[in-house]
C-alpha cells in the first residue's frame, strides 16, 4: 500500500529567559504550529494580551519577520533565517525556523519564550516518522504534537506515558520510572506496525532500538512492542533510561501501514514475528566481532625483524 502525502514533524526546543520579576502575562497551553506548503506558522495563547513581539530570531528589525501585537507569526520557507535540509533516511526536506516570542513591550523577562521549530516534508510509503523527546532534567519542557494536513491518511501518534499505556503523557521524568511507549492510529481499516526505532541525545550518538522488522533489539532497553487485538495500537512498558551526561533523549519511530481487508495484507506483517531472543542477539553480536578480528587479522602484514 503505497501513500504519496506530504507529512509533517514538529520537533520544539524551548529555553526560558530570566530576569529580576515576572512581567503579568505568559504564554499558555502549548503553541500551535501550521505546516504550510510554502511557510510554517506558529500561533501562542497569552494569559492577558497578545505578544508585544513575535520575531525571528536575528531579524528583530525586519519587518518580513517580525510582528507586533499579534499572537501568531508566518515565514515563509527560506526567509528570516529559515533553513533547509535534504534527507535522506527518509527522503525529504526540512524546514527550521526559531522565533523569540516576548511579551514585555521593552525588555525580555522570564515570561518570555524562545522556540525552534522544524517541519519535514516528505513522500513515503511509510506514514510517518514520528519523535518523541523526553528531558531528563530539572526543568519541564513544553512539546508540541506532531501533525498531518491530510485527512486522507490515518492519524498517528507516539507517546509516552506515566505507569500504563493509559497513563498521562510525559516530557519530563527519572532515570528508572516505569514508562510506557504508546504507538496508535486511528482508521479502523489499518494495522500499524512499528520499525525502524533510534534513540539519540543531541550530540551525534544514534542507536537503533527496534529494527525494521519491528523487533525489540536490546530487551534490556524496549523490547519488541506489543499489539491490541485489532493492530491500530502498538505499545511497551520500560525504564527511563537515558545517556550519560545528557539531560535530553530523543525517540524517533516509523509507522507502517498494512490493509486489513478480505485479503488481509497485514497477515504477514504485524505484529512480528520470529524475532530473535536475547541469547540469539547476543550469539549475532558476537559472531560479527569474531568475523571482524578474523578480517583484520587475515589482512595485515606482520614483519619480523631481528639481529642475532
Amino acid at each position: 500500500m503505497i501513500f504519496k502525502t506530504s507529512i509533517y514533524y514538529l520537533l520544539f526546543t524551548i529555553f526560558y529567559y530570566g530576569c529580576c520579576s515576572k512581567f503579568p502575562n505568559d504564554i499558555i497551553e502549548t503553541p500551535i504550529v501550521t505546516c504550510e506548503p510554502d511557510r510554517v506558522t506558529i500561533k501562542v495563547k497569552t494569559t492577558l494580551t497578545n505578544p508585544s513581539i513575535i520575531y525571528a530570531d536575528n531579524f528583530l528589525e525586519d519587518s518580513d519577520c517580525s510582528v507586533y501585537n499579534m499572537n501568531h507569526i508566518s515565514i515563509y520557507h527560506g526567509k528570516c533565517g529559515m533553513t533547509s535540509e535534504n534527507m535522506s533516511s527518509p527522503n525529504g526536506i526540512l524546514q527550521r525556523i526559531c522565533i523569540s516570542v516576548q511579551l514585555h513591550p521593552l525588555f525580555v523577562t522570564e515570561s518570555d519564550k524562545y522556540y525552534c521549530a522544524q517541519c519535514v516534508y516528505m513522500e513515503s510509503n511509510v506514514v510517518n516518522d514520528l519523535e518523541q523527546t523526553l528531558s531528563v532534567s530539572d526543568a519541564t519542557p513544553n512539546e508540541l504534537e506532531p501533525m498531518f494536513d491530510d485527512v486522507s491518511v490515518p492519524k498517528c501518534s507516539y507517546s509516552i506515558r506515566r505507569g500504563s499505556k493509559d497513563g498521562p503523557k510525559i516530557h519530563y521524568t527519572t532515570i528508572g520510572e516505569v514508562a510506557y511507549h504508546v504507538w496508535t492510529c486511528n482508521n479502523e481499516n489499518v494495522g500499524i506496525l512499528v520499525q525502524n526505532c533510534y534513540v539519540e541525545d543531541f550530540h551525534g550518538n544514534k542507536i537503533l532500538i527496534i529494527d525494521k522488522n519491528g523487533c525489540g533489539v536490546d530487551q534490556y532497553v524496549l523490547p519488541t512492542p506489543q499489539y491490541t487485538s485489532d493492530l491500530q495500537t502498538a505499545y511497551q512498558k520500560t525504564h527511563v533510561f537515558k545517556f550519560a551526561e545528557n539531560t535530553l533523549t530523543k525517540f524517533t519511530c516509523q509507522i507502517r501501514l498494512c490493509l486489513k481487508n478480505n485479503s488481509n495484507k497485514c497477515r504477514n506483517i504485524t505484529p512480528p514475528s520470529l524475532c530473535p531472543t536475547i541469547e540469539e542477539r547476543e550469539q549475532s553480536v558476537l559472531m560479527h566481532k569474531n568475523e571482524s578480528l578474523t578480517d583484520e587479522l587475515d589482512n595485515s602484514d606482520t614483519n619480523f625483524n631481528g639481529e642475532y
